[in-house]
């Protein structure tokens, strides 16, 4: 695997204190930019990258993501265990400012591997011939609902992009967070040669 990003979003929904979740990363041993509130709305300045935190560990980087217009806070990393350090600092924010539980959560999985698809088929459309060139699996309701979405889409010869999204209450994407890489594994021992 190569090129690995984990993205996790605690989406709210509605407008979220990021000025106080920020002040208590702080803390926490975060670099965070600048933020407050202009006319009762909240905002906040980005760091270089668009981050609205980073924590430097010795292992990795934990950047803190915010989208103001989906009331959403966020944790990316480029390691596993980083992210799960990320989220256990912004859940411990929260949970000192006594925010309940987001409504959503989406776990996002992306990464880079060296194989090709198991062959699939070809479909003829008229007189045109498509050869099918990735994979599209679903689990449960992912995008209104609780489930999983898989992409494998070709990136060239031998190379492969591998796409996850896991999503839906607090709870379920919680509860699917540390056997993910055994699903992963199973997956690409199942489709990619």
């Amino acid at each position: 695997m190569y090129g690995k990003q984990h993205v996790f979003w605690l989406i709210y929904g509605t407008e979220v204190d990021l000025p106080a979740i920020l002040a208590k990363l702080v803390g926490l041993g975060y670099e965070v930019a600048k933020s407050g509130y202009r006319e009762g709305v909240a905002y906040f300045d980005p760091l270089p990258g668009g981050y609205a935190a980073v924590r430097r560990y010795e292992e990795g980087d934990v950047y803190i993501l915010a989208n103001l217009q989906r009331g959403a806070v966020g944790v990316v990393t480029e390691d596993f265990l980083l992210l799960k350090r990320g989220l256990a600092d912004l859940s411990r924010a929260l949970i000192e400012l006594k925010m309940g539980e987001p409504p959503r959560a989406e776990l996002h999985i992306s990464f880079g591997i060296h194989g090709r698809l198991r062959e699939g088929g070809e479909v003829k459309v008229g007189d045109t011939e498509f050869r099918k060139s990735g994979v599209y699996l679903t689990a449960g309701t992912p995008f209104n609902g609780d489930g999983v979405f898989v992409s494998i889409s070709p990136l060239g010869v031998e190379r492969l992009l591998f796409y996850l999204i896991v999503s839906g209450s607090w709870a379920f994407v919680r509860s699917r967070l540390n056997n993910i890489y055994d699903i992963i594994s199973q997956l690409l021992k199942e489709l990619v040669t």
